[in-house]
């Protein structure tokens, strides 16, 4: 697998670039990697599309008191997948999807790194993120974080201040 040798930046979602997201999500990411499960027969079918559509106007592009930060990664001029950080009691949760040409080739790291500046620049003093002990990929990126195995599930802590 070669590295990604293009720049890698976070757009803010907005209904403007959502359908970019689905496009990315459709072509190259299963629906439960992306989104939460939807009754039917499985595959990115027209119910699960809208799901997917109604799913980030629900929180991201609330009119009022947005649930959560949700931006797209680019790579060059590609979208690729989608990154998140949501308010919580901990502090912000961080959550990403990559599509799966584009996983091992560095675009994780870029997108940690700038969602940790992102969440500087909101102020938080924490990020939090939740993996299953199966992610090596997921938890390669969290090993500066203090993490905690609880049965299949890895819980990082990265204190930013």
């Amino acid at each position: 697998m070669h590295r990604n040798t293009e720049p890698v930046r976070l757009e803010p979602l907005t209904e403007g670039n959502l359908t970019l997201l689905l496009d990315a999500a459709v072509a190259d990411a299963d629906p439960l990697e992306v989104m939460p499960p939807v009754d039917g027969a499985p595959g990115w079918n027209a119910a699960r599309r809208d799901a997917f559509l109604d799913f980030h106007r629900g929180r991201a592009l609330r009119a009022e008191h947005p649930v959560e930060y949700t931006y797209l990664i680019a790579v060059g001029d590609r979208i690729v997948g989608a990154a998140r950080l949501q308010p919580g009691e901990d502090g912000l949760e961080a959550g990403v999807w990559i599509g799966r040409s584009d996983r091992g080739r560095g675009v994780g790291r870029a997108v940690a790194e700038q969602l940790r500046a992102v969440a500087v620049e909101i102020g938080a003093h924490q990020v939090v993120a939740t993996t299953t002990v199966d992610n090596s990929a997921a938890r390669k990126l969290l090993w500066s974080a203090t993490s905690t195995v609880d049965g299949g599930t890895v819980t990082a802590k990265l204190a930013l201040d």
